[in-house]
């Protein structure tokens, strides 16, 4: 019980420190204040330190392979035995999975049966026309796919142009309601107003063609699928009005165009890879030809997009860095493999971009096909370099560049601000190499900051920023 006491009072104790220290230093702050000293609610700072600088461009992605592999049927018929799943391995002419060849067979035991007979060379003619019939139905889903993607086109386009007026009319407002509260003395805030106007009375009377065009993509669907059930219906009579014939000459052809379809029956991995994709199940008849996809895990690539700005920036071969949220931290290193200088959707770079394709150079690495990556294409580096933030470094190139230094000041709690000049070499995105000046590593600079007070010069005694910061953090 007494230990339990002494922890009570020694809590007590701090909490009565604690706020001690803090009341002391606002009256502090309020007595510096009285005699003059400017006050800032906050000074934005950063330190001086050796770094790694780079300049890049980002490039967002999902890991996938270089190569892959559509294994396709050459007849639909019922799948009798799947042997494979999503995610699983397989090599080059693994069985991956059988169709039903039982019609298939019938047909040919029975052509080869009859092979002398007049009804054998009809039924070959009957193989070729159900194969049409076949091939009709086919087409159908691939012509209706194609025609699908056109509305989605069309929906996407008509989104894009709609999302960019009614962005183009709240930037519109947003800028009127600060020049009615009067925040536009130069008149600035009137351009970029009168442009946005001109945008929007651009974009307006061109958003009904949007809409249309949707109209016009559904309309061609239909008349697709009325045109593809035509030609089915059509092959579908030919097969029932022939049903027998006196030739029997091509009868081998048959025979071995029956048997070349009963061999296709069994699908088999045309390389070594990964089921990434299965669109067929066992005891049911695939949709289309496409059954499902093979890809290499031993070559992985990012697929992203970069902008009209960044595009020219980059060359095939330039070394990145990849990060995924699965590996954290850890980078992976990686090479842009491939530029697509054409763009890719939309009309112009905000709606789509450039394809850039990278590769992963670290053969023992982490990543799985469909991660999510963020990868720094790096345009230029330079390693172990004194720098200081980027919006530290005041002056241009004909004055000269310096930077507001906080230095120890008399006052406690006070730092005086010193203007230092320096000369700068590489710019990287965030921080700006020092290559002469009185600076070391450590040093606090000032960055951009804004007084209604004041402005703080070579010479001024501010509050130590580190302090204030604390201040603001601890209340």
């Amino acid at each position: 019980m007494a230990k339990k006491g002494k922890k009570k009072i020694g809590c007590i104790i701090f909490i009565v420190i604690f706020i001690a220290v803090i009341a002391g230093l606002v009256i502090f702050l309020m007595k510096m204040a009285t005699k003059g000293i400017a006050m800032l609610s906050y000074v934005p700072y950063g330190e001086v330190a050796v770094k790694d600088l780079s300049e890049y461009v980002n490039v967002s992605g999902n890991v996938s392979s270089s190569d892959s592999y559509n294994v396709t049927a050459e007849v639909l018929q019922k799948v009798t035995k799947l042997n494979v799943k999503v995610g699983d391995s397989v090599k080059k002419g693994d069985v991956l999975c059988e169709l039903d060849t039982t019609s298939l067979q019938e047909k040919y035991d029975k052509l080869a049966a009859s092979a002398g007979k007049a009804q054998d060379a009809e039924s070959y003619k009957s193989g070729i026309l159900r194969r049409n019939l076949t091939d009709a139905k086919n087409n159908k889903a691939s012509l209706l796919n194609k025609a699908q993607n056109a509305i989605n086109n069309a929906i996407s386009a008509r989104d894009t142009a709609y999302d960019r007026y009614n962005l183009a009319v709240e930037q519109y407002n947003a800028l009127i309601e600060k020049i009615n509260a009067g925040e536009d003395e130069s008149g600035e805030l009137q351009k970029q107003a009168d442009t946005l106007q001109e945008l929007i009375d651009e974009l307006y009377p061109k958003l009904p063609s949007f809409d249309a065009a949707i109209e016009e993509a559904r309309a061609a669907y239909t008349e697709t699928a009325e045109t593809a059930d035509k030609l089915i219906q059509s092959a579908q009579d030919a097969i029932d009005a022939e049903q027998y014939s006196t030739g029997n000459d091509s009868v081998d052809d048959e025979l071995k165009e029956l048997q070349e379809q009963i061999d296709a029956c069994k699908i088999t991995a045309p390389a070594d890879g990964v089921i990434t994709a299965l669109n067929v199940s066992e005891g049911t008849i695939p949709m289309n030809n496409n059954l499902m996809m093979i890809e290499n895990t031993d070559s992985l690539v990012i697929r992203g997009k970069v902008n009209e700005a960044d595009i020219l920036r980059i060359s095939e071969g330039m070394k990145c860095e990849i990060k995924t949220t699965a590996t954290e931290e850890e980078i992976i290193p990686g090479s842009v493999k491939r530029i697509e200088r054409i763009l890719s959707s939309g009309s112009d770079a905000s709606a789509g971009g450039y394809t850039v394709e990278i590769s992963i150079d670290d053969p023992k690495s982490r990543l799985l096909i469909g991660m999510s990556a963020n990868a720094k294409i790096i345009l230029s580096k330079v390693e172990n370099v004194l720098s200081v933030p980027y919006d530290a470094v005041r002056g241009g190139e004909n004055e000269g560049y310096f930077v507001f230094v906080c230095e120890p000041a008399d006052q406690q709690g006070m730092v005086k601000v010193v203007k230092k000049d320096i000369e700068i070499g590489f710019e990287g995105d965030f921080f700006t190499e020092v290559t002469k000046g009185d600076l070391k590593e450590g040093d606090i600079v000032l960055t951009d900051f804004f007084s209604d007070t004041t402005t703080i010069e070579d010479g001024a005694v501010i509050p130590d920023p580190k302090m204030m910061k604390e201040l603001k953090n601890a209340t």
